[in-house]
């Protein structure tokens, strides 16, 4: 009998590919067509290899081969924890219920997972598919290669459907694993939350199908699972029933039907984009042009032309007729989940505040100030971005109810309505709720509780929740990926030292902040018998303890960088690198990537080197602690070197600024109070010399991967972005020069008197686009130049701990200078672009969570006190003034009563309350106060005396948003 030899890889067995025989009989030969360029039909061939050496999984099986690469998780007696299904049973879940119920599904056990399911799964949420597969690894869960199996397998029919096909090969698997198991007494209980499960899938009388809904499922479970009641997502399976469901007195315009949306799109009836939202009420969408190389957007306004859009939705929108075209209103909503426009001092029903908000415009628009705005509305969602979001339930004042709204503490997120019969659970604790469904019947969207954080207003909780609402991951680390650490005591391997230059003779110094464990960067300076000084910066080789495609690197990948909390770090790779192995602590040998100068006396390069070495730093020092050495009479080793480099750091300074590097400034203060200007110089020499270390690296990678060079680009700020600057500097007599580059600006902020200069450096950062990286093959040589550093390359090579980035330009180095072998993964323009696109992601939202940490830990200072400080007016917006109080880096708003008498000029950017007149960038005295059980600061105008302003109706929580 003729045999083949064929190797075949199957993800559900450990161990990767083996050698296997094969008989003829066991092939399926699978043929489809695809359309070619041309538009003409190509039939495709695919072989696919049959087994009968598939384990299924479970530990009760006496009659499957065992071999080595078989996953045998199911319990040999599952636990029976429901009360309805007495029986010992595995759980069979279809598609549609991983897709709707991941969040119960992720708290069974005994849960097999059909191939044909998985794929599903994927072809529609690859997100839910790589949770899936995460838990299958990690939980007693089975993974059943059916379409592999021989007694699983079927082929497609002629005229039938691939989704007729999937539903056969179900219930064909389902078949067979009842069979199965059957004779360990085990069965098999099928969970789908399709109504016509068991229509559609034409079962015989004979078959005693157990089949279950999550609803049905999780109701009979014994009272461990109480809470798992809430996880189940409620919604109706289609959309009519989810209309009747929900039926109340407001209805959205349906949305156009999905073929309909995408012919629209293709023919230019409907436009494609990403939803920004202002408010409950309004908010606009971006338009990418010309692959994304100019933008335009359209504003939408109004919850009906809004359609059900929530903020980060990729949505299709229709643009109105010319006539209904209108302008934003320039309102602040404090946010739509309390029902109420800061404008009055009472709570104003969402009707009432929509009908506000459109009077705002309306008189705006007859004032004639501004152009209108393309407006539109959405016709449809194309892909929806609900991510868990965190905040309170508040019980319904309904008794009888069981549906209540949830609060989040996302002001761009509207209500959510969450069911649950157990309300009383809920009470002040902060949790995490998961958005289903928006049924064109229901005012609000509607979801499920995933997880109570914890007690509302503690750190641990407040903390937890911040992670969640910016998605940053902040587990433990794997199994798998501790298995991929060096084991303790650790040597530094000898080849290493062969390898490697050796700087352990020279005087290598760290600078860092006080109570820093993850040190990325040491320096070093000699003066050379010629005069020049050769000059090194060290930087911890992460890149030897983090190889390329193990699960240590999948994880740092996906963390992209560490995430500074104000009372905390979550690590980008465990501490046992970040803190102890790649950290350069003082008087221990380290694994270093060196960059080497030689510097003339007047701080030009006349040559760079690159290096692997190891070195021994002699001195770990704080920033005040080498500021103190800049400062003293000694001409110790450390501190002469300390002194050259200051002395050349000033120097490149000088050169950068002359260049027209912006001085830029974030607003954010430390919680101790403490400045960083008491060690300015000490600040500058680290500064200085790992800007030079990352243009010397982009420079000098780019050079040898043209196509695959990982950046770091800063873009020209569009001059739109500098109107409110502009308009605030107006009014003061204030000329900044924003269109003749950024040596222009910073030169024309310069001559500033002293303490509006600071506050000008708020505004000018705000002003800015934001730093992108990027691979240097997908993006054109002209959008390389990074604005705010005035350099033409920069790229990240001086933090490998806590930044992705800097990883990945350590192996590029590597491979550039020949002592790194080369990683393909890289080496591809596409793959790089996508890792850029999710540092980028992961940079944005670690900067959102430190940023949201330190103003809640600030806010705490303030509790049940109050404070009368300074402050700046910022903007003056149609129904408030926005006023940053420098001390503690808040901002927030004092609103007008409503009723009261003003008179806005919005072409100066000014109000005028009887004699008094109020401009941007004024200097003005708030009582800045936190109240007991809430959780915004609240402003108070002191100063200047207008009546209404400064009694207690203006004052209103706020959000805390921290400068930049």
């Amino acid at each position: 009998m003729d045999m083949m030899i064929m190797k075949m890889e199957c993800d559900g067995y450990v161990g990767g590919s083996s050698a296997l025989y094969w008989r003829k009989d066991q092939m399926r030969e699978l043929s489809f067509y695809r359309q070619n360029r041309r538009g003409k039909p190509l039939k495709i061939s695919r072989e696919k290899y049959l087994r009968e050496d598939l384990h299924c999984g479970s530990m009760a099986c006496q009659t499957c081969p065992l071999n080595s690469r078989a996953r045998v998780n199911l319990d040999k007696n599952p636990p029976i924890y429901s009360t309805l299904y007495k029986d010992k049973h595995y759980i069979l879940p279809d598609s549609g219920f991983l897709l709707r119920q991941l969040d119960v599904t992720e708290e069974l056990s005994n849960v097999i997972l059909l191939q044909i399911v998985m794929e599903e799964v994927f072809k529609t949420n690859s997100t839910k598919y790589k949770r899936l597969r995460d838990g299958y690894k990690n939980r007693n869960w089975s993974y059943f290669l059916n379409e592999h199996h021989k007694e699983t397998y079927i082929d497609r029919n002629p005229g039938e459907t691939s989704q007729e096909r999937n539903r056969r090969a179900f219930m064909t698997t389902y078949r067979y694993l009842t069979q199965h198991f059957a004779t360990f007494g085990i069965k098999i209980v099928i969970l789908s939350d399709d109504p016509s499960f068991a229509f559609t899938n034409s079962l015989t009388k004979e078959e005693h199908l157990v089949l279950a809904t999550a609803e049905s499922y999780v109701s009979t479970l014994t009272s461990q699972f109480q809470d798992l009641e809430d996880k189940v997502c409620r919604i109706p399976f289609n959309e009519d029933e989810s209309i009747s469901k929900f039926v109340g007195d407001f209805s959205y315009p349906s949305h156009v039907p999905t073929k309909d949306l995408q012919e629209g799109i293709r023919t230019g009836k409907f436009l494609q984009g990403a939803y920004r939202c202002w408010s409950f009420y309004e908010g606009s969408v971006r338009i990418d042009i010309d692959d994304g190389k100019e933008s335009r957007e359209i504003l939408l306004q109004g919850i009906e032309n809004i359609n059900r859009a929530t903020d980060g939705d990729i949505v299709g929108i229709e643009i109105l007729e010319e006539e209904a075209w209108s302008i934003p209103s320039g309102m602040v909503v404090v946010g739509e989940e309390e029902e109420t426009l800061l404008s009055s001092d009472v709570v104003v029903e969402s009707e009432e505040a929509e009908e506000e908000i459109l009077l705002a415009v309306e008189k705006r628009k007859a004032a004639g100030s501004e152009l209108k705005k393309a407006t539109g509305r959405v016709v449809g969602i194309i892909r929806r971005k609900w991510l868990p979001v965190t905040g309170v339930l508040r019980k319904s004042q309904n008794e009888s109810s069981s549906f209540h709204f949830f609060w989040p503490d996302n002001r761009k997120i509207p209500r959510i309505k969450i069911q649950t019969r157990n309300i009383k659970r809920f009470e002040g604790q902060k949790i995490l709720v998961q958005i289903d469904h928006w049924p064109s019947s229901s005012r609000y969207p509607i979801g499920h509780s995933l997880k109570v954080l914890g007690t509302a207003g503690t750190v641990e909780t407040e903390t937890a929740a911040i992670l969640h609402e910016h998605g940053i991951p902040h587990g433990p680390f794997s199994v798998a990926v501790e298995s991929c650490l060096p084991s303790l005591p650790y040597e530094i391997p000898a080849e290493e030292y062969e390898k490697r230059t050796d700087f352990r003779q020279t005087v290598v110094v760290s600078v860092d902040p006080p109570g820093c464990t993850d040190i990325d960067d040491a320096l070093h300076s000699v003066l050379l018998p010629d005069g020049n000084f050769e000059v090194g910066v060290h930087i911890a080789d992460v890149s030897h303890y983090v190889q390329p495609e193990t699960a240590l690197d999948r994880e740092a990948a996906n963390r992209g960088t560490s995430v500074y909390l104000a009372d905390r770090r979550i690590d980008m790779i465990p501490p046992l690198l970040s803190s102890n192995l790649c950290s350069l602590h003082p008087d221990t040998e380290k694994l270093v990537f060196s960059v080497i100068w030689n510097l003339s006396p007047d701080g030009k390069i006349l040559s760079t080197k690159f290096y692997k070495g190891i070195i021994r730093s002699q001195a770990g020092l704080t920033y005040d602690e080498a500021q103190a050495r800049l400062n003293s009479t000694a001409n110790d080793p450390i501190t002469a070197s300390l002194r050259r480099l200051s002395g050349l750091a000033q120097m490149l300074k000088k050169e950068r600024f002359a260049r027209g590097a912006l001085m830029l400034s974030s607003a954010e203060v430390r919680e101790d109070g403490d400045s960083d200007m008491n060690s300015e110089e000490a600040h500058s020499l680290v500064e200085e010399f790992m800007l030079l270390a990352n243009c010397s690296v982009a420079a000098f990678t780019l050079e040898s991967f043209r196509e695959f060079s990982l950046l770091r680009r800063h873009p020209i700020p569009p001059p739109s972005n500098f109107e409110p600057l502009l308009l605030a500097a107006k009014a003061h007599g204030i000329n900044l020069v924003v269109d003749k580059g950024s040596k222009a600006l910073n030169d024309s902020i310069e001559e500033q008197e002293e303490e509006i200069k600071g506050i000008l450096r708020v505004m000018t950062t705000r002003c800015m686009s934001q730093a992108l990286y990027c691979c240097s093959g997908t993006s054109s040589p002209l959008e390389y130049h990074h604005f705010g550093l005035a350099v033409d390359l920069y790229t990240h090579f001086t933090s490998p701990i806590r930044r992705y980035a800097d990883l990945m330009v350590h192996r590029l180095l590597g491979m550039a200078i020949g002592v790194a072998e080369a990683d393909l993964r890289i080496l591809v323009a596409k793959q790089m672009h996508s890792i850029c696109e999710n540092i980028n992601l992961r940079h944005r939202m670690a900067q959102y969570a430190s940023r949201a940490s330190n103003n809640w830990h600030k806010s705490r200072i303030l509790l049940n006190k109050e404070e009368d400080e300074i402050g700046w007016i910022m903007c003056i917006r149609r129904n408030a003034l926005q006023i940053f109080v420098p001390k503690f880096g808040m901002e927030g708003f004092v609103f007008f009563p409503k009723g009261a008498a003003f008179s806005l000029d919005e072409k100066e950017g000014t109000v005028e309350f009887g004699k008094i007149k109020v401009h941007p960038l004024d200097k003005v005295t708030v009582r800045i106060s936190l109240q007991e059980n809430r959780d915004k600061v609240s402003l108070r105008l002191l100063h200047p005396t207008i009546p209404g302003l400064n009694d207690e109706q203006s004052i209103q929580d706020k959000d805390t948003h921290g400068g930049g």
